[in-house]
């Protein structure tokens, strides 16, 4: 009895589709055992003490991410700087607002006292106005070179297709060339 070339390839998607659900039945199996190690660990992570703090931390982040440094190291801010005066100045912020001060009393006093120059969100005035708007602008610009772009390239095919008459400008078949398919066929039709 011949096997046939079908039957083979049974046997070997049937071995193909055995090793795929293996597979895809280990990874899930490896998948609960990451996620079972994983929980013990996340439940390590420290809590705020009371419901205090998270309102304090949140005001606090809001700080260290929008003032500079100003120990003269680079320009990061106090989150990022990792100088012992921005490790002073965040004890002094979290004093700050322990105390009862707000996020804007304690930035504008920090600004007051070192300057303008440390506040690391550009304020939206004056020639800052500008950086704001140019993203827009850059935009609508290119917009409207694209605009003119395609219109232009839209009535420039308009008058070539307008000047030749038709649409079906190089789809045309020549009349030998029907011819000679033609007569191929019929020469193949007459030996098959």
């Amino acid at each position: 009895m011949k096997t046939g070339r079908f039957e083979r390839m049974t046997t070997s998607n049937e071995f193909l589709i055995l090793n795929f659900v293996s597979i895809v039945v280990l990874l899930i199996v490896c998948s609960f055992i990451v996620i079972g190690y994983a929980q013990p660990g996340a439940s390590q992570v420290a809590e705020p003490e009371s419901a205090t703090d998270a309102p304090v931390a949140s005001d606090l982040d809001e700080l260290l991410t929008t003032v500079y440094c100003h120990c003269g190291c680079t320009r990061e801010t106090i989150e990022v700087c990792t100088c012992s005066t921005a490790m002073n100045i965040e004890n002094n912020f979290r004093d700050r607002l322990l105390a009862g001060e707000t996020v804007e009393q304690i930035r504008t006093d920090y600004l007051d006292t070192y300057g303008p120059q440390y506040y690391a969100v550009m304020p939206v005035e004056g020639i800052n106005l500008l950086a704001y708007a140019m993203p827009i602008i850059i935009f609508v610009l290119i917009g409207g070179v694209v605009f003119v772009v395609l219109r232009r390239s839209t009535r420039l095919m308009e008058r070539t297709v307008s000047e030749n008459g038709s649409r079906e400008l190089g789809h045309r078949v020549s009349d030998e060339t029907v011819q000679q398919v033609e007569a191929e066929l019929e020469r193949y039709k007459r030996e098959g």
